[in-house]
């Protein structure tokens, strides 16, 4: 799988411009199977980072599959279902939106 992590690099390497001014940046951890497995960052606040980071990894996911037939997917392995801590655990804590300021008003009052 060495030739297919080589492509994979060398096509990151080449979208990561486009992916810098979208406002998102994704590391190649390695391929395992023919699947990509990449760590992705926003890199600008978004109004939900998740449906933003799976948005993003969509993206990186078709134009890689496209340029390199022998991959089979990608990976985000930060981003559910992959991380440790996901939404379906049971020690999963969910924010409260908007999220409260340090000095206890809402940030939507300001």
């Amino acid at each position: 799988m060495a030739g297919v992590e080589e492509q994979v690099r060398a096509k990151l390497a080449e979208i990561s411009p486009y992916l810098e001014r979208s406002g998102g940046h994704a590391e190649l951890q390695g391929v395992e199977d023919g699947i990509a497995q990449i760590v992705l960052t926003l890199t600008r606040p978004r109004t939900s980072r998740l449906v933003a980071s799976l948005q993003l990894k969509s993206g990186i996911e078709r134009v890689l599959r496209e340029a390199i037939p022998d991959l089979r997917g990608v990976e985000a392995v930060n981003l559910p279902p992959h991380t440790l801590l996901g939404w379906d655990q049971p020690d999963f804590k969910a924010a409260e939106f908007p999220l409260p300021r340090q000095d206890g008003e809402s940030a939507a009052k300001s």
